[in-house]
């Protein structure tokens, strides 16, 4: 065998055996990434993520936030399994709930996340291409209906 063969071989072997290992590692990745989105259907998980979008000042805070979010975990677990209609109104609930417990900036930090859009956390992608590509921080927001809880008081039509 010549060395031009050989050296095509070894080249060849070591593409196949990167390509078997990039499909091996992404895979693994991927499968990781469902395990971790499958945990926030947990009442664990998703206290958990609550916990970190709010960002309790103290431990007192902590404790309140957690049993309010525990006492409604299970209502979440039946909720992923239905519409986002009604996952919307248990968010309105439960943040009604909890806004006595918060300050304004830990509100507004569990409202931005309680709204983000599902199909990717930025808005909908489309065939017109991505809109961020121009500014990569702007996000659509969420359009809720103006009797919703997650609408902020200051931009809260008067009642009439």
């Amino acid at each position: 065998m010549s060395t031009r063969t050989k050296s095509t071989l070894l080249l060849a072997g070591v593409l196949l055996l990167g390509m078997l290992l990039g499909a091996l590692v992404s895979g693994t990745i991927s499968n990781r990434r469902l395990a971790s989105i499958a945990e926030l259907r947990t009442s664990r998980g998703m206290a958990f993520v609550l916990e970190e979008v709010v960002q309790p000042a103290n431990e007192e805070q902590r404790n309140a936030f957690r049993a309010v979010i525990e006492e409604t975990a299970p209502e979440y677990a039946d909720v992923f399994e239905r519409t986002g209609a009604e996952l919307r109104a248990l968010n309105d609930s439960v943040l009604a709930r909890v806004r006595p417990l918060l300050t304004q900036e830990q509100v507004e930090r569990l409202q931005g996340y309680l709204t983000m859009r599902r199909e990717g956390r930025f808005g909908p992608r489309n065939e017109r291409g991505n809109p961020r590509k121009e500014n990569p921080n702007r996000r659509r927001p969420r359009r809720v209906p103006e009797d919703s809880a997650l609408v902020p008081d200051s931009v809260r039509p008067p009642s009439s």
